[in-house]
């Protein structure tokens, strides 16, 4: 029976180091983001590594204890497989099976993923940097390809889309050419040599006019002595006009003068007054 290991983190410091500066460092160890770190300082244990050999788990152990942590290594028992069962590939279906039977939650890079296992980047927080080369999970046999590496093939890779603009009637122009025409000069400045500066308060004369100026005859006009009546300079009463009135007459005194469709109805009886005498 081959020993072994799974490798946890749950936060704990070694002597000397502070949160922030080991934060940063596993950060840097692991490539591994704000949410990812942040569990793994939470204080429970997260699963950094699964079922690694000795000299992994050393190399794990080493890295972290660099970084200022404290790992926790957990030996695990895995039996020798039989010939017949060693001979036969695991398929998908045991695959989950083994899943469903770990009782370890793994970490993956950015959010927390069950740990599927011969699957790529299958560590919770990355492979530690530094170690260089490809790193080989032992339970399938898999490889991890450096940081860089191109997933897709040559002939996967979508061929770069080629341009069909035509613009033939378009052209370059040479550097510094200016794309409109130069715009005309000003015109010159108005002649003003003729033209002098008055003093100061010097009243400019005004421009001769062309218009005949009025000459109204005012001999038959004269003024009245002070304190003259001039009520004799208003108008006449106007005379009163000549209405023709021969189809008017008065109605009598007491007469009704709205016709009957046009009074008022009164539906209530008059009260009686017969009661009722004048005194001197």
């Amino acid at each position: 029976m081959e020993a072994r290991y799974n490798i946890y983190f749950a936060g704990q410091l070694r002597d000397g180091h502070d949160l922030a500066s080991a934060q940063a460092a596993m950060a840097r160890l692991f490539n591994a983001d704000e949410a990812t770190v942040a569990r793994l300082f939470s204080g429970s244990q997260q699963l950094v590594k699964r079922n690694c050999d000795k000299s992994t788990a050393l190399k794990y152990k080493q890295a972290i204890e660099s970084a200022g942590g404290v790992p926790v290594i957990k030996a695990i028992s895995v039996a020798t497989p039989t010939p017949a069962a060693a001979s036969a590939p695991m398929t998908a279906a045991q695959k989950i099976a083994a899943l469903a039977a770990a009782p370890e939650p793994a970490i993956r890079r950015g959010a927390p993923s069950p740990e599927v296992p011969g699957a790529q980047g299958n560590d919770t927080a990355g492979t530690p940097a530094g170690q260089g080369g490809q790193i080989e999970d032992s339970a399938s046999g898999i490889q991890l390809a450096p940081a860089g590496t191109p997933v897709l093939l040559p002939t996967e890779r979508a061929a770069p889309a080629a341009s069909t603009v035509q613009a033939p009637q378009l052209s370059v122009g040479a550097s510094g050419e200016r794309l409109s025409e130069t715009s005309p000069p000003p015109p010159p400045p108005p002649d003003t040599s003729h033209l002098s500066e008055g003093p100061v308060g010097d009243i400019l004369p005004t421009l001769p006019s062309s218009a005949t100026p009025l000459s109204p005859d005012t001999s038959a006009i004269a003024l009245s002595p002070d304190g003259t009546d001039l009520s004799d300079c208003a108008a006449d009463p106007a005379a009163p006009p000549d209405l023709d009135l021969s189809g008017l007459d008065l109605a009598p005194a007491g007469a009704d003068v709205l016709e009957p469709q046009f009074r008022n109805k009164h539906d209530t009886p008059a009260p009686a007054t017969d009661h009722l005498a004048l005194e001197d």
